[in-house]
């Protein structure tokens, strides 16, 4: 009987220590949660254990080893929508205007393996596998990131910001391109915590277009090209109501500034002949799985089906050379 007391003492005292170590991961747990009594709970027990690791530097072993693999602001909780140019100033249209005149159409950009195209490709998890078939793709194209964090979007800030990087990535990878594939894990009622009505709502679109079209802008701003992946056909219900209030919203931003950005449709170019959802394409006259089981993801061939369709919609843009 003593020896079970102890052990669940000993077991007591390592859950607490992990605790003091990793309580700021658990303080950004607590914050990121929904409003209520567990976010409460949460909240109350996790700020005096970041206050006490603090105060003993119990923090610090985490933090170095974030700053090891270029984590550094992982438990940061960031919500400010970054985006430093203002709205678009809207005017009403007046009768018997004369339409203006459409800008001469210059040559397009000339980009080679010697002068390749800079591109940054960044998202949530569905990124991370048609940036890796860009890269293999090489020649004109140089991929110069490929940023894909798990569960995150334009949506939940407080996850991680994505305006931040958004602020940072030009001045430190210097693309050309900026690759961004967003939104299925965005149908949340609430953005970075504040609430702006239930997902596809009026106001929810508005806001979720304005965060769309401010990153576009910004980055248009810098020079930069935009394009905008489309949320794949899912397999199931659920994500099939979503997927397509996004990709309505993408396509529409991307329309409006047809001249710096784009939209690719990953739906249609990844259903079947009947419109449906399939696993598995003709590829070269083979029959070859392109989505994972779980009925979202790509495989590595539906990411080669995906890259191939952004460089064909950059070849509009600039002229990609051997």
């Amino acid at each position: 009987m003593f020896a079970a007391y102890k052990g669940i003492v000993v077991l007591a005292l390592a859950l607490f220590i992990a605790a003091l170590l990793q309580d700021e991961g658990l303080r950004k747990q607590a914050e990121i949660q929904p409003s209520g009594f567990q976010r409460d709970v949460a909240l109350h027990i996790t700020k005096p254990l970041v206050s006490f690791s603090r105060a003993l530097h119990l923090t610090t072993p985490r933090h170095e080893l974030q700053v090891a693999i270029g984590r550094e602001d992982e438990d940061r909780i960031d919500t400010q929508v970054h985006l430093n140019l203002p709205p678009p100033a809207t005017t009403p249209p007046v009768a018997n205007t004369p339409k203006p005149r459409k800008p001469p159409k210059h040559a397009k950009p000339l980009f080679t393996a010697e002068h390749p195209l800079r591109v940054w490709v960044a998202g949530d998890s569905l990124a991370q596998v048609p940036g890796d078939a860009l890269e293999r793709i090489g020649g004109a194209i140089d991929v110069v990131g490929v940023e894909s964090r798990l569960s995150t979007g334009l949506a939940r800030t407080d996850l991680y910001n994505w305006f931040t990087r958004i602020q940072q990535a030009p001045r430190q990878l210097h693309p050309d391109v900026v690759v961004f594939s967003f939104g299925a894990d965005d149908a949340h009622d609430y953005m970075g915590g504040a609430h702006v009505g239930p997902f596809g709502s009026p106001s929810w679109i508005a806001e979720y277009r304005r965060r769309v079209d401010g990153v576009t802008r910004e980055l248009n701003a810098e020079g930069i090209y935009v394009v905008w992946l489309g949320l794949p056909i899912p397999d199931g219900p659920g994500f099939r109501k979503s997927f397509p209030v996004v990709n309505r919203i993408l396509e529409s931003v991307a329309r409006k500034r047809s001249d710096s950005a784009t939209f690719v449709d990953t739906w249609h170019r990844l259903d079947d002949f009947h419109g449906r959802y399939t696993a598995y394409l003709r590829v070269h006259g083979k029959l070859t799985q392109i989505r994972l089981s779980d009925g979202v993801h790509y495989t590595q061939a539906g990411g080669d089906l995906v890259a191939a369709q952004v460089v064909a919609q950059l070849r509009s843009r600039f002229r990609l050379g051997t």
